[in-house]
């Protein structure tokens, strides 16, 4: 490749890394990203002699002043100067690019693809980034070093030719065409010695001590999803949409998270208001009852009472014990709710010095304001009681709980009458709630297309004219039929299920699984008692489109790039002290377990050889027989080979020596890197009278060095023409 072909594309390489750093996060608008790539590619082929850069000056200068000036506007009015700075880098590096004419140039493209790079540390969080950063490490390094050799080129044959321009430009131009200067072999190793860098760097990163990214940034903005808010309103129209987007990713025990297990309700939001087709938290239900401790004010550990008892730390300890783990992290989304699964019981979760206690936690809600991907523990009850504790769960509700009987008088007649044809002759709330649950899920049907109930009330509607609806139908139906019999209900937001990944063990939760369903409460006749989850939307609908992950290649394709993911997200983005001492902790457990493993093998072989100590000597003296019989063979001199001697020089040698000594005070001195038949023919093209005796004994020299010639007559020959020549030599100075 020719240097200068190398050292641009070397360079290009370098900006477009750079760039797509910056614009592949999704904060950039796709059209000026994908407009400022296009453009930048082109101007690949935007230099002489198609163009000339004198001509085309004032149109950049014009454009990229009203470039500033728009985005100057554009920053104050909308008040997004990281944003709109990004985007008029793209305009920089893309004129800059079209501007190239010397060194100074080529050093400004290299500053403004930095600054790209630094924006792009802020703007993008997602893998890209990294895979990104990597490539402009390694090109970065090529690039910086052509641009050095070819500076240093420049400015050599600029000193040397000063006195003939002309000269200079001839000379410049031939070592920017050469193809001599770069090869394979620079770029396969300095791209090598890049990677290095880069793993050592990356080390350097996991062990400094860190506060997270959330130190920095407060917040990178939340997720708004179709399927999940902190409010439900039934109506509307359209049709409920399938996103893949992960919102959560949850490490759980694969017995109760793998593709095969049953599906899980991610509790989130959970209401206790329904009024005009609306579901909302007011202030007067039941606040989140639990227990709190801090470790050092950084790690709370929540225990969620779930309106019993307050625990000790025994039973704290034994509930955890008892209950399913997951370790959940959480991207940012539009609402400040922690999720967990079915019956969360513990959440710990570290949090910033002098946070307290969320105001708005009600219905045994845990809310967190965080700003960016959070990772929290829970610990939780999968299973409920059995059905013959529930059938005798009897007594008066704890105080407030009365709200989660409400409603209001627009609800109809036949709804009411309805609830009570559903249930009569059961005596207790279990089989009424079961019941209802199999009425709605035999006799209406699922759909996610919506429609617009009207003036109508919208559970009125779904029961007894539409008789198809979403999960927040069926959801919202439920409760007030259960309602209507005297059985306290609140519905409840969250996502159904996830794709379970093979490859790290997790389920991913997207933004498509979110759903609705019910918690129905059974007191316990000592003032606490237990909320059981129960979903009233039928199976078909329960399952989304989504489902639990396919097994093709494409599917698990996109579960490894989903883990790629997570682990950036997990060791990079949100990389914190509590996820650097995990980390330590796990490499000291590691090693601990090595040299564990060690200590046990050699207390085996030491076992072994005591129960068997004959075979163990036996084995030890042919060990020991073997090294000492291939030591000897080493020291044992090759038959076929004779005494060393030192190479001496042969009387040919000495008489070109003497030649080559006259030869140099004559002016034909050997240049540093000059062979002796280099020198030989540069005498003949002088046309130097010795030139053809030089040629001769040159000859003879290499015989008898190189090519074993020693004999008496090559010998005498090359004594005769030295003779000659230092004759010829010595006449000259007559």
């Amino acid at each position: 490749m020719r240097f200068a072909v190398a050292h641009k594309m070397a360079t290009y390489l370098m900006v477009v890394m750079a760039y797509l750093a910056m614009t592949t996060g999704g904060t950039i608008s796709p059209p000026i990203a994908l407009g400022g790539l296009l453009a930048l590619i082109a101007s690949w082929w935007w230099e002489p002699p198609l163009i000339k850069y004198e001509k085309w000056g004032w149109a950049w200068t014009v454009l990229s002043i009203f470039a500033l000036i728009y985005s100057v506007l554009t920053a104050v009015v909308t008040g997004d100067f990281l944003g709109v700075g990004a985007q008029f880098l793209i305009w920089l590096i893309v004129a800059k690019a079209y501007n190239r004419r010397g060194a100074r140039d080529w050093q400004q493209m290299y500053l403004l693809a930095f600054l790209m790079l630094v924006a792009g540390s802020v703007l993008n969080a997602e893998l890209t980034y990294g895979l990104a950063f990597l490539g402009f490490v390694i090109s970065s390094t090529w690039a910086l070093t052509l641009f050095h050799l070819r500076r240093e080129m420049e400015d050599n044959l600029l000193v040397k030719h000063a006195a003939d321009r002309a000269s200079e430009r001839v000379e410049v131009r031939r070592i920017l065409d050469s193809k001599r200067i770069v090869g394979g072999r620079f770029f396969v190793g300095t791209a090598a010695l890049s990677f290095g860098v880069f793993l050592g760097a990356a080390i350097v990163f996991l062990a400094l001590p860190r506060v997270g990214f959330g130190f920095f940034l407060k917040s990178r903005g939340g997720l708004t999803l179709a399927g999940f808010s902190d409010g439900v309103k039934l109506g509307g129209h359209g049709v409920i949409k399938n996103d893949p987007t992960v919102v959560m990713r949850v490490e759980i025990d694969p017995t109760v998270g793998s593709r095969n297990a049953p599906e899980i309700h991610w509790r989130g939001v959970a209401f206790d208001r329904y009024s005009r087709g609306q579901w909302t938290r007011t202030r007067h239900a039941p606040a989140t009852r639990q227990t709190l401790e801090s470790e050092h004010r950084t790690r709370v550990r929540r225990t969620l009472l779930w309106a019993g008892k307050v625990l000790a730390v025994p039973e704290i300890e034994q509930l955890m014990e008892s209950t399913v783990k997951q370790e959940i992290w959480l991207d940012p989304l539009d609402s400040d709710v922690l999720f967990g699964a079915s019956n969360p019981r513990i959440v710990e979760y570290t949090q910033p010095l002098r946070r307290r206690r969320h105001p708005m936690e009600r219905n045994d809600e845990v809310r967190f304001e965080h700003g960016g991907t959070i990772h929290y523990t829970v610990y939780s009850e999968l299973r409920a009681p059995p059905a013959e504790t529930l059938r005798a769960a009897t007594g008066a509700l704890p105080k407030g709980f009365d709200v989660y009987l409400q409603l209001p008088p627009e609800i109809t007649a036949r709804t009411r009458a309805k609830a009570a044809e559903i249930t009569a002759g059961l005596t207790n709330n279990y089989d009424k709630a079961i019941a209802i649950q199999q009425w709605l899920t035999e006799n209406l049907t699922y759909t996610r297309r919506l429609e617009e109930p009207g003036e109508r009330e919208p559970v009125d509607f779904f029961l007894f004219e539409r008789k198809q609806g979403h999960c927040e139908y069926f959801a919202s139906a439920y409760a007030v039929l259960a309602r209507a019999v005297g059985i306290p209900t609140r519905q409840v937001n969250g996502f159904l299920g996830g794709e379970w990944n093979e490859y790290q063990g997790y389920v991913a939760v997207r933004a498509g699984d979110a759903h609705s369903w019910d918690e129905v409460f059974f007191p316990d006749g000592a003032g606490g008692g237990t909320w059981v989850t129960i979903d009233p939307t039928p199976p078909a609908g329960r399952t989304s489109q989504l489902g639990r992950g396919g097994s093709g290649w494409r599917a698990r394709l996109s579960r490894f790039m989903d883990t790629l993911r997570f682990q950036w997200s997990k060791w990079v983005i949100e990389y914190d002290l509590s996820s650097q001492l995990s980390l330590f902790k796990s490499i000291g457990g590691a090693i601990k377990g090595a040299a564990t493993a060690v200590k046990d093998a050699i207390t085996s072989a030491k076992d072994w050889a005591v129960e068997r100590w004959p075979i163990g000597i036996v084995t030890a003296v042919g060990i020991v027989a073997l090294v000492l019989l291939r030591r000897r063979r080493h020291r044992l001199p090759l038959a076929t080979a004779g005494p060393r001697r030192s190479r001496t020089r042969s009387t040919v040698a000495a008489s070109y020596d003497l030649v080559a000594k006259q030869l140099a005070r004559h002016g034909f001195t050997r240049a540093t890197g000059e062979t002796p038949r280099e020198l030989a023919g540069r005498m003949a093209a002088r046309g130097d009278a010795s030139a053809a005796g030089v040629r001769q004994l040159t000859d003879l020299y290499y015989g008898a060095e190189w090519g074993g010639r020693r004999d008496q007559t090559s010998e005498e020959t090359a004594h005769r023409l030295a003779k000659q020549i230092l004759g010829e030599l010595r006449s000259r100075k007559r």
